[in-house]
């Protein structure tokens, strides 16, 4: 995980609703739309993910790790997560 290495940040929209849902997909939006400045490589939200290297294809499904633990969070509907590179 790129949270190991440091280079990788939540941010928490709690509790999960409509209103912190647009909240979220803003972050995301604005995220995504100024990657190239922000050395951003990935960003997840909604159980969706966008990367630098797929750029072209957009917001893809996120398929969520085979792991224990809540549903919503695994799925990053509380949060958005974004990585920058090395």
């Amino acid at each position: 995980s790129a949270h190991y290495e440091g280079r990788a940040v939540d941010y928490f929209f709690r509790p999960i609703n409509a209103r912190n849902n647009i909240r979220g997909w803003s972050l995301a939006q604005y995220l995504v739309a100024n990657a190239d400045r922000l050395d951003i490589e990935t960003v997840i939200y909604d159980d969706r993910i966008w990367t630098k290297f797929r750029s072209g294809a957009g917001w893809r499904d996120y398929e969520v790790p085979a792991r224990a633990g809540d549903q919503a969070i695994l799925e990053h509907r509380d949060h958005v997560h974004v990585d920058v590179a090395d």
